[in-house]
């Protein structure tokens, strides 16, 4: 029960690095391509500025969509205990 808790409050995430990724690698699409690329430089951007403000919301964010490097399962930098541990103190 507690589980399925925990599982309702996290909320979605997504591997928002490898969705990308796979977009900017689909032949049907490359007209999305350079689009693609200015938008991870932006989302780049936007983690930097992220880490620096320390907002708890805005963090929690962040790490919903991968895009801190401990939250990213496929980074050496991954912390599961740690983000796991932050999404459930910020509900």
């Amino acid at each position: 029960m507690k589980d399925q808790k925990n599982k309702k409050k996290l909320g979605w995430r997504i591997h928002t690095p490898n969705l990308l990724s796979e977009a900017t690698n689909n032949n049907l699409a490359p007209v999305l391509h350079d689009g693609i690329v200015v938008f991870c430089l932006l989302l780049q951007a936007v983690a930097k500025r992220a880490i620096e403000l320390d907002d708890r919301e805005l963090n929690k964010l962040m790490i919903r969509l991968t895009l801190y490097k401990c939250a990213d399962p496929e980074s050496t930098e991954y912390q599961p205990d740690l983000i796991r541990d932050y999404l459930e103190e910020t509900g």
